[in-house]
């Protein structure tokens, strides 16, 4: 499958936008800052970034686990057959 470059461009703008829509975690965070201060603000920010780097490489790690049990089931239903 081959991408034309037109095709890569749009689909960076894309992603790029949908980057910089705010969430609902933006507005925990500003609501958080605006009542708290920084000292308030700092540990959701903290969080986020953490759970942020870290929830991706779970989820790979979670399909890679279940793609290899869903291999292991097929193939050892099959060989009782």
């Amino acid at each position: 499958m081959t991408l034309a470059f037109s095709d890569l461009a749009l689909y960076a703008i894309a992603v790029f936008i949908l980057f910089i829509t705010p969430g609902p975690v933006w507005v925990a965070l500003l609501a958080r800052a605006m009542s708290g201060g920084f000292q308030a603000a700092w540990p959701l920010a903290l969080g986020v970034a953490i759970g942020d780097a870290v929830w991706p490489v779970l989820a790979v790690l979670g399909g890679r686990s279940s793609c290899a049990m869903s291999r292991l089931w097929f193939s050892s239903q099959w060989e009782h057959c």
